[in-house]
């Protein structure tokens, strides 16, 4: 059997990487070289794409973001800020029998495995996509395991007869209230909410006014997604969502709420029009990505989802462990009490 070989990926050669992610069972519009290397811009961060090959044939991948915190430790994560997994991706032959398809996912993980230890990181962290059911190539070398959970929503003819009574009354109420919603692109309006939002828990954004523009003027542009505002009748906006798509299912990557209106229902309106826009756009299904802050999960579980899981693995170096062992010793003597 041929040994594989990865490599970086030059410019040129994105084309490729797009249709790797298009195929993929693991590829999603996060994948995407769109949106990696705009992410990488944002963040000023190094970008690497990392290609493993059978002979000429692209059949693997796995994209990394560098950074040096402090100039001494050299990082590789696999995802972007307001990105919820990247992680490795490779082609699949549908008709090849289980223990056949596990061989070769081994094969690819563990030529990006060795090709990941010879650059000498001191961390690497990879949150691979729901797409990939099985890391044990990577636990078996050493890497450690972390499970994440998303919820997937099945867009069916009939949304309103699956989701919980709450769900129901909130959406009623809404509309009696005279709210709506529009698909309607405004950056400025989405950076206010979400400044609003986290405003309310006492925290910041986790990402700059310019990141999340920016961001937002790639998904218009590409065309990769679309912007939803609900309003109330005097034209108050209670409520914002961006839902990206790909050639498998639609995203809900970013939302927000003026907290003001969190108790009109505007939001589980703006969830269902949302659903319904795009069933009738033919998608089969949508990601909510809500299955790890509890109280999101809590209210989208009312819409009915399936749970799913998906797996991320890290693997440190010494010199790494000491440094998180050395800061956490600073911040706990600099906490008060």
């Amino acid at each position: 059997m041929a040994r594989l070989d990865v490599r970086r990926l030059e410019d040129d050669e994105l084309r490729a990487w797009d249709a790797l992610a298009a195929g993929s069972a693991q590829g999603t519009v996060f994948h995407s070289s769109d949106w990696l290397v705009k992410n990488a811009s944002l963040q000023d961060q190094d970008l690497i794409l990392l290609g493993c090959y059978d002979s000429e044939e692209l059949i693997g991948g796995c994209p990394l973001f560098l950074s040096r915190p402090y100039n001494l430790l050299g990082l590789a994560i696999s995802t972007a800020a307001l990105t919820p997994y990247g992680g490795v991706m490779m082609t699949e032959s549908e008709r090849a029998k289980q223990r056949a398809r596990e061989m070769y996912a081994d094969r690819v993980i563990t030529a990006l495995h060795e090709y990941i230890l010879r650059q000498g990181f001191d961390y690497v962290s990879l949150v691979n996509s729901p797409g990939l059911t099985d890391i044990r190539a990577f636990t078996r070398r050493g890497w450690s395991p972390a499970i994440y959970y998303t919820h997937i929503l099945r867009l069916h003819d009939d949304i309103l007869k699956t989701v919980s009574k709450d769900v129901r009354q909130n959406i009623r109420k809404a509309r009696k209230q005279g709210i709506s919603s529009t698909e309607r692109f405004d950056p400025g309006i989405f950076w206010d909410l979400t400044v609003r939002t986290f405003s309310k828990q006492g925290k910041q954004p986790p990402v700059s006014e310019r990141h999340l523009t920016g961001v937002l003027a790639m998904i218009r542009e590409k065309g990769i997604g679309s912007m939803r505002i609900a309003s109330t009748s005097s034209g108050e906006i209670a409520a914002a969502e961006v839902i990206l798509w790909d050639e498998k299912m639609a995203h809900s990557w970013s939302a927000a709420a003026a907290p003001e209106h969190l108790s009109t229902g505007a939001v589980s309106l703006l969830c269902y029009d949302i659903f319904t826009s795009l069933k009738e756009r033919d998608f089969r299904a949508i990601n909510l990505m809500t299955g790890n802050i509890p109280r999101l999960s809590a209210f989208i579980s009312g819409f009915n989802p399936g749970l799913v899981p998906y797996y991320g693995v890290d693997y440190s170096r010494f010199r790494y462990r000491i440094f998180k062992r050395l800061q956490q010793y600073v911040y706990r003597d600099a906490s008060p009490g």
